[in-house]
């Protein structure tokens, strides 16, 4: 009682399709709609595009490289921390190269986001 299906008439299939052939584009008429949009959509695209997907594909990957910098300043602590206990150990010259490499390791993930701008300036001026 609560839930009898409802049934709507639509009309038949011919009716449907004597509809859609009156509102058809004359062929001429549809090939130029098509032809102007088709230009205009390339023009936009050619000069816009290309710098825009390139944008839009370097900054996908901001989190990411958020990440691994937000990863860089733990991971190069507890390697600084190891190094000190090595040198605590009575080894001074490994616990000073750990201590060294974590530093440069540490300073290299900070500046790479940096390199990697200038290597993409580098590549547009040569591209050109």
């Amino acid at each position: 009682m609560f839930f009898t299906p409802r049934i709507e008439t639509v009309g038949s299939v011919r009716d449907f399709l004597a509809e859609s052939r009156k509102k058809e584009v004359s062929g001429e008429n549809k090939f130029l709609q098509v032809t102007s949009l088709t230009a205009a959509l390339s023009t936009y695209a050619s000069t816009a595009s290309a710098a825009s997907i390139q944008d839009k594909i370097i900054h996908a990957f901001d989190p990411l490289i958020e990440l691994v910098q937000a990863l860089a300043y733990p991971v190069g602590f507890t390697m600084i921390c190891a190094g000190f206990l090595v040198i605590m150990t009575g080894n001074r010259h490994k616990g000073l190269h750990i201590i060294k490499w974590a530093a440069i390791g540490f300073i290299g993930m900070q500046f790479a986001p940096g390199i990697m701008s200038i290597l993409l300036e580098v590549g547009k001026s040569i591209g050109k």
